[in-house]
């Protein structure tokens, strides 16, 4: 869902990009590259894409970079159906575009884990220093922290799966989006100029 050309435009221009357009210059072994040759590099090898839609998403700059159309009323009732599809996936897409990669179990395991020890060690202080408890009730508090151990685990499963479901989501409008633009390119809806934003 991004625009490869401004994509090019931008990795020659925007200081933002530099480190790619460095990458691409060594590869290309060149001192210079014109927007044709960034294309190129990046429909040849996915990774500058890759990076360059990592750096916008760091940015906070979305990659779904498709335009909404306007549904005209002189239209035929097949464009506006296309249009009002893309139109309505565009918003649907945006929404969930943190969960256009499969999940990253590393990530939900540091930021669980990290929650996990926190409530210990809140537990383990409230007992310690409030109570005797470590003394006549000790299999009872470490049932506690094995009870927020596997309630953190269980939380890291269940956030595993809303994110695959999301995920799926995502590729599934994805899919349906793409699909759309090329049936509306097919019947003459809108132009390939049109598409991006």
């Amino acid at each position: 869902m991004v625009n490869l050309k401004k994509a090019a435009e931008l990795i020659q221009t925007d200081g933002l990009f530099t480190f790619i357009y460095n990458e691409m210059k060594e590869l290309a072994q060149k001192e210079h590259l014109s927007t044709q040759e960034i294309l190129t590099l990046l429909q040849e090898h996915p990774q500058f894409l890759e990076d360059y839609k990592e750096l916008n998403t760091q940015s906070e700059i979305s990659n779904i970079q498709l335009r909404k159309h306007e549904i005209r009323n002189d239209e035929c009732e097949a464009c506006k159906k296309i249009k009002s599809t893309i139109n309505t996936n565009i918003d649907r897409l945006v929404a969930l575009e943190a969960f256009e990669k499969p999940a990253d179990s590393m990530i939900y395991v540091v930021w669980i884990g990290s929650l996990t020890a926190f409530l210990i060690f809140v537990v383990h202080n409230l007992v310690a220093l409030y109570t005797f408890w470590y003394e006549h009730y000790k299999l009872w508090v470490f049932g506690v922290y094995a009870l927020l151990i596997g309630g953190g685990y269980l939380y890291y499963k269940k956030m595993l799966r809303k994110h695959a479901a999301k995920h799926a989501t995502f590729e599934k409008l994805r899919q349906e989006t793409q699909a759309a633009i090329e049936e509306g390119l097919a019947k003459g809806c809108f132009t390939e100029e049109e598409i991006y934003a």
